[in-house]
């Protein structure tokens, strides 16, 4: 009887495990837990992959925010600091370079004795030079005529030493002031063209003896670049240039080699937009 009830509960099982219903229930069961884990994959990698995204954007966003911060001022100078030192280069590298770039601005150069290296040693062409041995800043009202006809884009002062030497403006602000009003007769004369000022190239060695008041060179230089600072107009510092390549000083200490024009012109150029 036990027997008999056995097989009865087992044949049972056997033909309840051959019904097709629980087979099919079983796979689909099967294929359903595998959609759920592929899908729970699925979720987190796109979850993981948002994140890094998401992160991201916020490392982008915090990047120019923090450029929002930074002084426009400060940024524009950097930039002008390197393409200055390139420009420097460029004297070294090529100097055709720099009399070529010279040369397609539409330049005129007005100066003293200094200034005439540049048409002397045809580096700018004679008749965009306008200097001469004792030029001084007031010889400007005599040549608007010839500047006129040449119509430059850029015109650039190089005058100073005689100014300093002769006496007329022992103040240095004084001085300032004659510049600034040259500045502004060349301004209504030629309303389309850049003015520059020079700062005064200084004197070296036996140079600071020749005048009393040339060691005060560097004090009129201050006075100009307050100057230009305050009416906005364009200074080109040409001090530390000076300093770099005073061995290119002629013996006089006043007057400067062919081989420093380069970076004199270099230099200039620096404060051309």
């Amino acid at each position: 009887m036990k027997n008999e009830t056995k097989n009865k509960v087992k044949n049972k099982a056997i033909n309840k495990a051959k019904e097709p219903g629980l087979v099919y229930k079983v796979v689909i069961g099967i294929v359903a837990a595998t959609v759920l884990v592929a899908a729970i994959v699925v979720s987190v990698t796109y979850w993981r992959k948002s994140m890094q995204e998401e992160e991201e954007i916020n490392a982008g966003i915090r990047y120019l925010e923090e450029l929002e911060q930074q002084d426009m001022e400060e940024i524009s100078g950097n930039i002008k600091t390197i393409r200055d030192a390139r420009l420097l280069n460029l004297a070294d590298a090529n100097e055709e370079a720099v009399w070529a770039v010279l040369a397609e601005l539409n330049v005129m150069i007005l100066g003293d004795s200094r200034a005439v290296g540049f048409s002397y040693h045809e580096f700018v062409a004679e008749e965009r030079v306008l200097a001469h041995g004792g030029g001084k800043i007031t010889d400007v009202d005599d040549e608007l005529e010839q500047i006129r006809a040449v119509g430059p884009k850029h015109v650039f002062l190089c005058f100073g030493l005689n100014d300093v030497g002769i006496g007329f403006w022992p103040n240095a602000e004084d001085y300032a002031v004659v510049c600034d009003e040259k500045i502004q007769l060349l301004q209504r004369e030629l309303p389309n063209a850049t003015i520059y000022l020079n700062s005064i190239l200084p004197a070296v060695g036996v140079g600071l003896e020749r005048d009393s008041d040339y060691p005060r060179i560097g004090e009129y230089n201050e006075a100009l670049r307050a100057m230009c600072e305050e009416k906005g107009y364009h200074f080109i510092d040409n001090t530390p240039v000076a300093e770099e390549h005073a061995d290119l000083y002629a013996e006089d200490g006043l007057h400067v080699d062919r081989n420093f024009y380069k970076y004199w012109a270099a230099n200039m150029l620096t404060e051309v937009d």
